[in-house]
């Protein structure tokens, strides 16, 4: 590039029209080539190109930030540090000197080419400038402060993925370096998980009989604590019974109609005012899915002809149709899962990218449980287990009822806010009026008809999740994925099953190029925890996602004869990643785990579990130190899945929002397509936005422990 500003305008003028004329010479010779070969163009694909700016920002090492000039494009200098593997893969791209942060249509470029701010080029470092407000991170610094300055213990658990791999010591933000305009760490907030106890089952309540202190190498303390028992995993009886909002299936004591009962939520989804669907259809139709062989993505799904006799006993109205405020379920669980939001780069559970440029707030979930009301005839049903407390012949089953909605805010101090409501429970009984209230106002912002327009319905839900081994008289344990796809109005459709291949697949040669040729290459040394590439419908021209996920036994994990899991640390923890993100792998002997991580009966036998409430969680959920790996007995690996989301959640609640200014796309690709270089200045003729129609970003989360699975 030194070389061309140092000839003549006259010779840069020359050279330029001989390269326009030799690109339109070769242009019109490949037109005519390709012009004679119809089928050839027909299947042609262009090769990735820089000029089209895919370059999504990957989970950086390090991000900096320093105080800069103010001008209309920002007032402070974002950096963020790629790893040499990241490197490595951009330059294979052809993308090395930049990543982007948003869509085309309104997209950011931080550069790593010594211009624009960059500070030198090729350093690994990437640069742009963005506009922070001084209160936001003089903010920031004064909460770290103050929750570091609480602890005596200072250590907390790292994340790596969905595993805690050792322990560190957080930094409070250094808002005076930044206001003295050095360049500052800006890492995510400094939080701690609060004390933890209590059985190891994850039985509920801090009781103490679990020492509360991490330590390298088991960072996990198993147990819950206040904090997810109130803001997790919502499972406290003053809650899933409260009298105005839920039902009693066996007694029909409550409201049948409560906003978080299983009729509500049907209801609103089928959003009969406008779709014109009746409920009890909307609710019939799903249940007929079992009913009937599927296939799915060239998966059979096998028929459960069980699912007659519970539509049989299911109680009816006058007109024979099912009586939803009679539902068989009972209301197990509340869940935020603000760890799973997505950003404009891909992200939260099924990308890499953790650009920090919101999509969603995640999601919210709702974990119901089928039961068997008294008098009802429980032949045929594998696992109907008497509640302890209620009406002789009351009897939960082994199949849970998942409602997985998304949180559609992508403004940064929206998401923030939602983070925020969500731990503000912490500071209120459940049970009570406050509480609950607080509960209500946060459900009903993504439950009711219309919460989300542009989906299907209205409906915010993403995917509604089953497992059961109630319908199955073999015992298999089976999970199904279910969605609304058709716009305007639509049924339930069932679909695959996301991160899972199909079951044929375990323990089968074809196995093994997924694991070794396309997951292994991906982790890195010495976490392994990098994101991995989702699994793809098709794979080695073979139908690839599953349609349904099983589990014959507790002991099922994912394997393939031939991989040498011994003696390739890569290969094993590639085998595992695989595994863990199947449904059928993290649902058993992968993470520790039977069947299920919130119980809907006493399945997860020897855990302290029986079918009365609050239901039992899995020791992946509530800790567990060096669990073996399945296939090779080391290494150990460590999970304590809501301690994860509770530093997460409670990062994103203190995260310091910003802006960045959109680039003039056309003139950066111009650029590209021209010399293959950035414009030094990105900006040219950009009209300046104002601030609300700039990016809303949050560059504190670029950090983040981004995880792909959907767990």
């Amino acid at each position: 590039m030194s070389q061309w500003k140092r000839l003549s305008r006259k010779r840069r003028a020359s050279y330029m029209a001989l390269f326009v004329f030799v690109l339109a010479t070769t242009g019109w010779a490949s037109s005519q080539r390709w012009i004679a070969q119809d089928e050839a163009l027909s299947e042609f694909v262009p090769p990735p190109s820089p000029s089209d700016l895919d370059a999504p920002l990957p989970p950086p090492v390090a991000v900096f930030i320093q105080k800069s000039k103010p001008n209309a494009f920002g007032n402070a200098l974002l950096s963020v540090r790629l790893s040499r593997e990241q490197l490595a893969a951009k330059e294979q791209d052809g993308t090395r000197d930049f990543v982007t942060i948003g869509s085309l249509e309104s997209l950011f470029i931080l550069r790593d080419d010594g211009k624009g701010g960059d500070e030198r080029g090729g350093d690994g470092d990437f640069s742009g400038s963005i506009t922070i407000e001084d209160s936001e991170l003089e903010r920031r610094a004064s909460s770290d402060r103050i929750v570091f300055e609480s602890r005596s213990e200072k250590l907390v658990p790292r994340f790596e993925g969905r595993a805690a791999i050792g322990v560190i010591e957080p930094k409070p933000f250094d808002f005076e370096a930044f206001k003295g305009g050095q360049r500052v760490s800006l890492d995510p907030a400094v939080v701690f998980v609060r004390p933890e106890g209590g059985q190891a089952s994850g039985s509920g309540g801090a009781k103490g009989k679990t020492p509360n202190k991490i330590s390298f190498p088991l960072p996990v303390v198993p147990g819950t604590n206040q904090f997810q028992e109130r803001v997790l995993i919502i499972r406290d009886l003053g809650v899933v019974t409260d009298p105005t909002r839920t039902v009693e299936p066996c007694t029909q004591a409550g409201n049948p109609n409560g906003v978080w009962t299983f009729n509500h939520l049907m209801t609103q989804m089928a959003n009969p005012a406008a779709s014109g669907i009746d409920p009890a259809d909307f609710a019939m139709n799903w249940l007929r899915h079992w009913s009937v062989n599927q296939n799915i993505n060239a998966d059979a799904v096998p028929s459960r002809a069980q699912i007659n006799q519970l539509i049989a006993l299911w109680p009816k109205r006058t007109d024979g149709k099912l009586d939803l405020s009679q539902s068989p379920l009972r209301l197990l669980a509340i869940l935020p899962r603000v760890d799973l939001r997505r950003t404009s780069g891909g992200g939260g559970p099924y990308s890499s990218s953790g650009n920090s440029n919101f999509l969603d707030a995640g999601e919210a979930r709702f974990v119901f449980g089928v039961v068997l009301k008294p008098g009802w005839n429980g032949a045929g049903f594998v696992g109907a287990n008497q509640i302890p407390g209620k009406p002789a012949g009351c009897r939960a089953l082994p199949f849970s009822v998942i409602f997985e909605y998304r949180i559609s805010k992508c403004k940064c101090e929206d998401v923030v806010a939602w983070a925020q409501r969500w731990t503000e429970l912490d500071n209120f009984v459940p049970g009570t009026g406050d509480y609950n209230d607080r509960l209500h106002k946060l459900t009903d912002q993504f439950v009711p008809a219309n919460a989300n327009p542009r989906n299907p319905n209205g409906s915010s839900l993403g995917q509604l999740r089953t497992n059961e081994i109630a319908l199955s008289p073999a015992f298999l344990w089976e999970h199904r994925d279910f969605q609304l796809t058709q716009f305007p109005f639509t049924f339930f459709q069932e679909t695959t099953t996301e991160d899972t291949p199909q079951d044929g697949f375990n323990n089968n040669a074809a196995l093994v190029p997924w694991i070794v040729g396309a997951v292994k290459p991906g982790l890195t040394a010495p976490l392994f925890e990098d994101s991995m590439p989702p699994v793809p419908l098709f794979f080695n021209a073979a139908n690839f996602m599953a349609g349904h996920s099983t589990v014959p036994n507790p002991g099922t994990f994912w394997n393939a004869p031939g991989l040498n899991v011994g003696g390739d640390l890569q290969e094993n923890w590639a085998r595992h990643r695989v595994s863990r993100a199947a449904c059928s792998g993290c649902h058993a002997r992968e993470t520790g785990t039977v069947f299920v991580h919130v119980d809907p009966d006493d399945t997860l036998a020897g855990l302290g579990s029986t079918s009365a409430l609050p239901a039992v969680v899995s020791l992946f959920m509530t800790g567990i130190n060096n669990l073996a790996d399945p296939a090779n007995g080391t290494p150990g690996r460590n999970f304590d899945d809501l301690a994860r989301r509770e530093i997460d959640i409670q990062q994103v609640a203190a995260l310091s929002c910003a802006r960045v200014h959109p680039i003039n796309v056309a003139h950066v690709k111009k650029s590209l397509l021209a010399f293959g270089v950035l414009p030094d200045n990105l900006f040219e003729d950009v009209t300046v936005l104002p601030a609300e129609l700039q990016l809303s970003v949050a560059p504190d989360d670029l950090k983040r422990n981004p995880v792909t699975e959907v767990h």
